[in-house]
């Protein structure tokens, strides 16, 4: 596979689509990064429409699967129906709680033995020492030769020059150890302080841009399209990207945003509620007048992206559920 070239927006929730073309049109981007999968599950459907979306679009389609602690082996399904479907690349998304360490050696026990085009799939996870367990990183090095796509998140708890300048590129002699050569850094940025908190203010957003951008990036995508305000979108219109300006990519016609956009006026739009911490999982099933399997079809990943066990009780002030 070519180098990747230029930037990304990351599409987590598929009603965001919509934003996530508007978006990547408007910082001058060329790649879209579609979740296909999370844990166990594989999304065919989704993962169809939107390939064929993207592309229609004229933009590069790549896939993103979420790793979980919970049999991370069977996303095997996930990343070779994407590949076959048409994805250029696809990223395997490592949190800080990564998957079991046994599920990801067979994971890439079975991808290698299936002879999966390895410089096809990409890391993207927090640097190593922000992991709890740096061995789950090592286990998916051999087959991600792709690159890596480091998350330089303020979630981290430090500024932007530790992370970007000391965790990704001062530590590029160890991982090239791992990786046996050096590997293709390609740095994900979030504008909110973690996976699921609160925005970042434009003028702290500001010193984690200019930091990737002093390592002359070929490429850098945004963790995701509906975390990141149009506030932000000049400031990432402006990064200047070296790889472009030997061939860049013709804008996306206008028409074809409205009718992507008049397309999906017609499908109705999910309804998320923010809980508090005095809710309980059973509390919100009663008030919005859900079905309990309904209700964990929508929003389980949340406490299996966590390693947590679906608690009818347990249930973290914050996190955005999916009610309708």
């Amino acid at each position: 596979m070519t180098q990747l070239c230029g930037k990304g927006i990351w599409l987590a929730h598929a009603h965001d689509l919509q934003r996530a073309v508007e978006m990547t049109t408007n910082i001058g981007g060329q790649h879209l990064i579609v979740k296909v999968g999370h844990g166990p599950y594989y999304f065919p459907e989704t993962s169809r429409e939107h390939l064929q979306r993207v592309r229609t679009l004229g933009l590069t389609p790549l896939a993103w699967i979420q790793l979980t602690q919970h049999v991370p082996q069977e996303a095997q399904k996930a990343i070779v129906a994407s590949l076959e479907l048409g994805y250029e690349a696809v990223a395997l998304f490592l949190g800080p709680q990564p998957g079991s360490e046994v599920g990801l050696h067979r994971l890439t026990d079975a991808l290698i033995n299936m002879d999966i085009p390895t410089d096809r799939l990409f890391l993207a996870s927090p640097p190593p020492s922000y992991l709890v367990d740096r061995s789950a990183f090592e286990a998916l090095v051999p087959v991600c030769q792709g690159g890596w796509m480091p998350m330089c998140f303020a979630a981290w708890g430090d500024d932007a020059g530790t992370v970007v300048d000391r965790e990704v590129y001062h530590a590029l002699d160890k991982l090239s150890l791992l990786w046996n050569k050096t590997p293709e850094i390609y740095p994900v940025l979030s504008p909110s302080y973690g996976l699921g908190g609160d925005d970042l203010l434009p003028e702290r957003f500001i010193p984690w841009i200019e930091a990737i951008a002093r390592h002359g990036v070929d490429f850098f995508s945004i963790y995701h399209a509906a975390q990141a305000e149009k506030v932000l979108w000049p400031m990432l219109q402006a990064v200047n990207i070296p790889c472009m300006e030997i061939g860049g990519r013709a804008p996306i016609p206008e028409e074809s945003i409205v009718s992507l956009g008049q397309g999906l006026a017609s499908i109705p739009q999910p309804i998320y509620v923010t809980a508090k911490t005095s809710d309980t999982v059973w509390g919100i099933i009663s008030r919005h007048g859900m079905k309990r399997e309904q209700f964990w079809t929508w929003n389980a990943h949340l406490w299996e992206s966590r390693g947590l066990p679906r608690d009818p009780d347990y249930l973290q002030g914050g996190w955005r559920l999916r009610v309708k």
